[in-house]
């Protein structure tokens, strides 16, 4: 585990250093890498994830020039587990249940 660890985030400081103005990263407990744009958030500003260095980069690239090409996951589309919850499925602090 420490291994894919140090090499997803060898992974994603090599990728952030070919997108300059993106912050990438490795999510340690999700295993999936991250990106989204530096500074201010731009109306439309996007956060891209993916299984793979490689894919995280096609994402990112996409977004960069506008384009979402066949094959290319959206960045920000749901996993199945992701799925918003209905209403009635929402937590409730302990305590406020009636």
């Amino acid at each position: 585990m420490a291994n894919e660890v140090t090499d997803g985030k060898t992974a994603a400081r090599e990728l952030a250093a070919r997108l300059p103005g993106w912050a990438v990263w490795y999510g340690e407990h999700t295993q999936r890498f991250w990106a989204m744009p530096r500074g201010a958030a731009q109306p439309g500003s996007q956060l891209a994830e993916a299984d793979t260095i490689e894919e995280l980069e096609a994402a990112v690239r996409a977004l960069i020039n506008g384009t979402q090409g066949a094959g290319t996951p959206a960045p920000h589309a749901h996993r199945p587990e992701q799925m918003p919850m209905a209403p009635e499925q929402h937590r409730q602090p302990v305590g406020a249940r009636h």
